[in-house]
């Protein structure tokens, strides 16, 4: 009985920390996501993207350098700090011409950003 209490006081202050209840601060986050296609249109599965900060919010610590795989549907996504920002996306698979493209953020939303890779003569 007394290994249930702990636990669930544990569960308890782990959920108030990971809420920023203890900071009297609500955390919030945007999301950069997207999908990276092939010439035809077609999805592309293992394409490595990198997301890196241009420009960081203000008075938020910038993310460091986050690295994705693109799915078998060849979507990604990052979690970045809420706030007027702007991110740089860049994509890279073998096979196919690089390609680099920024999302502007500037609040807690989504955004949304699409490659369609070149495949490379």
């Amino acid at each position: 009985m007394r290994i249930g209490i702990e636990l669930g006081l544990l569960f308890v202050l782990t959920l108030g920390i990971a809420s920023g209840a203890g900071t009297g601060q609500q955390v919030s986050y945007a999301v950069v996501a997207g999908t990276v296609f092939q010439p035809a249109g077609f999805a592309l599965r293992g394409a490595e993207v990198h997301l890196s900060v241009k420009t960081p919010a203000r008075g938020v610590k910038p993310p460091k350098r986050q690295r994705a795989i693109s799915d078998a549907r060849g979507e990604f996504s990052f979690h970045v700090p809420a706030g007027q920002a702007e991110y740089t996306l860049s994509v890279k698979v073998k096979g196919f011409v690089p390609e680099v493209k920024t999302a502007n953020v500037t609040a807690d939303e989504r955004v949304d950003v699409y490659f369609q890779l070149k495949a490379v003569k």
